[in-house]
């Protein structure tokens, strides 16, 4: 065992030892709180009378009670509503005796009632809920403090009656009354009324505005289903406390009934909230779930009240806890078998709540002489609500969190690629310099051997002969300065264009011509865009048109020499045309023509001679220029 620990604290396993007490610890806290949530209540009224008997008779119709004897009861109290859509009340009669002793305003405080009162003090109504709220919202808690104004309190005791109607439910529940100086009354009304009229209007408007930040927060990761499905439990939650929002004037019944509704639609969302919820693929079939509430709001709609108050209790009710104890099911999965911290919090808080509510329930829907300190659904689903929103909102932070770092990341790494590209390209284009430097070197070095040093090595042996003349020793130099000026002409800088290659090779040859008498005639269209010969390619093309030219200046016997270039649709042609004597053809002993087809197919040319008594036609065909060329 000792082993066991001592790997598990080196491999940082002391986490995993850890994570049960933790988790044990939090449960035993949370079942402490809610078991423990009964102690927490607001403290009566210091002073006043505390009215907590009353005489209670059933009401006929709101203004007429049955015919039959009051009965004593103790408060708080609640008694049972007939049915949906069927008039259900109960008139309590209250005394206290009042002695003024100055002239200081009373009134009457009810903490706690839902449905809705009308509040007479010695017969003079000074109160309907209402004129101020909608009293068919089931599960909302009330606090109301009434005035009394002077005149109509006595000396000696005064009664106060109460008519507490519910028409939509089961139960209805009124609290212990107080009465007394409105000063001493009115700080416990301003408790009460925090906890159960501004709580849960903070809670619609949290909850509304949480789920238009979720639903634009699943736009922009609609993979995670979870966010739209708890932005629509989050909307259908609020429309629950929709009455505290919206003055009863703007709202017809009919509205304020459906909210009671708005269960149905929670429970059908609770089972894919909580598979997406903990990153597993909802049920194929959950669409059908949208089948609950829309049958229940249709119910509700078409069938009379007595059959959907029996369907609400006896059908409904039980689907939405058994959807509700599915949900926390997968939530128990995640939690117990797949170690899931978030579900441990959802199932935590699910937990409290519902030992809150469970508390609070009975009081509410019961006759159980308990005092009721809190609305029993605003508070502990609140707490719940909140618990899950932070849950799903650490998650889109970290998930943003863990983008950003891989941004940074990817940043990074990219920027050392780069930096590495960068050196690694630096080092091949030094290589491919210094490989094609080498490469003209080497070109180089062969042309001037092949070409000027022939001719310098036939000088050489002209000035050894004694029978050489002057003559013959200035032609030989005179060709070893061309060649030196068409390699020079073909390594001229002049881009890509094949057009400028030709145009040195035009002012290169023009005044060899001239100085023969020969006019040279130059037409060349307009060549197509694309990358020019290499130099050796230029080399080549230049001494065969060299050849080409001069042999038609020295043997045709024309004056005039007509180069021509154009497109063709496999690349160009150059034409080298004379009017001359024509007959050119290999002779033996002559490589003039020989040398002029090695060169054609050195480039990958074709070359054409037409000759005749009309002249001779020297025709190339040069494929498309490449940058291999």
């Amino acid at each position: 065992m000792a082993v066991r620990l001592v790997e598990a604290l080196e491999g940082r396993g002391w986490l995993r030892l850890l994570r049960r007490p933790v988790i044990g610890l939090f449960y035993l806290t949370v079942l402490a709180v809610g078991i423990g949530s009964p102690l927490f209540t607001l403290s009566p009224p210091e002073g006043g009378i505390e009215l907590d008997r009353a005489m209670f008779r059933p009401l006929e119709t709101l203004d007429r009670p049955a015919d039959v004897p009051e009965a004593a009861v103790s408060l708080p109290h609640s008694f049972r509503v007939p049915g949906a859509g069927r008039f259900g009340g109960g008139l309590y009669r209250l005394e206290f005796d009042h002695s003024p002793d100055g002239p200081e305003q009373w009134s009457v405080l009810i903490p706690n009632y839902s449905g809705r009162i009308l509040v007479r003090v010695n017969d003079a109504l000074l109160y309907d809920s209402d004129w101020t709220h909608s009293g068919q919202i089931v599960t909302l808690i009330w606090p109301d403090i009434i005035a009394i104004p002077a005149p109509l309190l006595k000396v000696g005791t005064n009664t106060v009656e109460i008519s507490a109607v519910m028409l939509f439910g089961r139960k209805n529940y009124l609290s212990v009354i107080h009465a007394g100086p409105d000063s001493l009354l009115r700080p416990v009304y301003q408790q009460h009324h925090f906890l159960l009229v501004i709580l849960p209007q903070l809670l619609f408007a949290w909850q509304f505005a949480f789920s238009v930040m979720l639903l634009i927060v699943w736009a922009v990761r609609r993979s995670e289903w979870s966010y739209i499905l708890y932005a629509g439990i989050l909307f259908f939650n609020s429309i629950s406390n929709l009455v505290v929002v919206i003055p009863e004037p703007l709202a017809s019944p009919l509205v304020m009934q459906l909210t009671n509704l708005t269960f149905s639609w929670v429970t059908a969302m609770l089972v894919p909230f909580a598979f997406s919820f903990v990153n597993r693929r909802p049920p194929r079939a959950s669409i059908l779930f949208a089948a609950f509430p829309v049958g229940v709001t249709s119910a509700f709609l078409l069938l009379p009240p007595e059959i959907v108050h029996v369907l609400n209790w006896y059908v409904a009710a039980p689907v939405a806890w058994g959807l509700s104890c599915w949900a926390v099911g997968v939530m128990s999965y995640a939690a117990f078998r797949r170690g899931s911290n978030s579900a441990h919090m959802v199932l935590g808080a699910t937990l409290l709540s519902l030992l809150m509510i469970l508390h609070e329930a009975p009081i509410l829907y019961g006759s159980v002489g308990k005092r009721l300190f809190i609305n029993p659904f605003s508070i502990p689903i609140f707490m719940l609500l909140s618990l899950i929103s932070t849950v799903l909102m650490w998650r889109f932070a970290a998930a943003l969190n863990a983008v950003d770092q891989f941004n940074a990341k990817l940043r990074r790494e990219i920027a050392d690629a780069e930096a590495a590209l960068r050196i690694s390209l630096a080092r091949e284009q030094a290589q491919e310099r210094a490989i094609a430097l080498e490469a003209e070197r080497s070109r180089l070095t062969r042309d001037l051997h092949d070409g000027i040093a022939g001719q310098l090595v036939s000088m050489v042996a002209l000035s050894r002969r004694t029978d050489a003349e002057v003559r013959d020793f200035g032609t030989a130099a005179r060709r070893a300065l061309v060649d030196l000026r068409l390699v020079i002409a073909s390594m001229a800088e002049v881009g890509d264009d094949p057009g400028m290659m030709l145009a040195n090779f035009r002012d290169h040859i023009q005044p060899q011509l001239r100085t023969l008498g020969i006019a040279l005639d130059w037409q060349m269209h307009a060549l197509p865009e694309g990358a020019g010969w290499s130099s050796s390619t230029a080399l080549e093309l230049f001494r065969l048109l060299q050849e080409a030219t001069m042999n038609a200046a020295r043997h045709s016997g024309a004056d005039r020499v007509t180069i021509e270039i154009r497109p063709t649709d496999d690349g160009v042609r150059v034409v080298v045309a004379d009017k001359g004597c024509g007959g050119a053809a290999d002779r033996p002993g002559g490589y003039g023509l020989a040398n002029m087809r090695r060169r054609a197919r050195t480039i990958g040319a074709r070359l054409d001679i037409v000759s005749g008594p009309d002249g001779t036609n020297i025709i190339l065909d040069l494929p498309r220029p490449t940058t291999s060329q």
